[in-house]
C-alpha cells in the first residue's frame, strides 16, 4: 500500500497511487535576457513566427489577437534590447509591401527554437528521472543531446 497523507481540503487520505491518476508533465518558459531585460521569450517568438508566416505585421498581430500598436512596441523593444534589426518593413508596390524578418532576425528565431528544443529534451529527461513515481505515463526520453545526468545530481548539460 502506498504512503498516505491528508488530501487537500477534504481531510481524506490520499495514497501515492491516487496522485498518479492524471498525466504529469514538466513545463518550461524560456526567456533570453539581455542586460537584465527579457528581450526574447514565448510571446515575442510567436510574433516573429507569425510575421514570418504572414509577411505582415498587421496580419501577424491579428493572428495573435493583439493590436498592431502592441506588436510594433514588442518589435521595437526587442530590437532595442538585442541591438539587432529583427524585421524589415517593405513598402507597397508590385509585391504589396509588408514586413519580413531580416537575416539576423531569422537567425535569432532559429537559435531560440534550437535552444528551446535542447532545453525541452533536458527537461523531459530530468522530469522522467525525478517525477516518474507520480506520473501515470512517463514519457520516454527522446533526448539525443548527450548522456543523461548522473544520479549524484549532475545536470547532464555536457559541462
Amino acid at each position: 500500500m502506498g504512503r498516505t497523507h491528508p488530501g487537500p481540503r477534504t481531510g481524506q487520505p490520499l495514497t501515492l497511487n491516487d496522485a498518479s491518476n492524471e498525466q504529469w508533465e514538466g513545463r518550461l518558459r524560456l526567456w533570453i535576457s539581455v542586460g537584465g531585460r527579457n528581450a526574447l521569450g514565448p510571446g515575442k517568438v510567436r510574433l516573429l513566427d507569425a510575421i514570418d508566416a504572414t509577411r505582415s505585421l498587421a496580419a501577424a498581430a491579428k493572428r495573435l489577437g493583439m493590436s498592431y500598436r502592441l506588436a510594433w512596441k514588442h518589435l521595437r523593444l526587442m530590437e532595442e534590447w538585442t541591438h539587432m534589426a529583427v524585421v524589415e518593413p517593405r513598402r507597397g508596390g508590385r509585391d504589396g509591401g509588408g514586413t519580413v524578418l531580416t537575416p539576423e532576425g531569422r537567425a535569432l528565431l532559429a537559435a531560440y527554437h534550437a535552444f528551446r528544443s535542447d532545453m525541452d529534451a533536458h527537461m523531459r529527461s530530468s522530469f522522467n528521472r525525478r517525477f516518474a513515481v507520480w506520473s501515470s505515463q512517463p514519457r520516454p526520453d527522446t533526448s539525443t543531446a548527450g548522456p543523461p545526468a548522473d544520479e549524484t545530481g549532475g545536470a547532464g548539460f555536457g559541462s
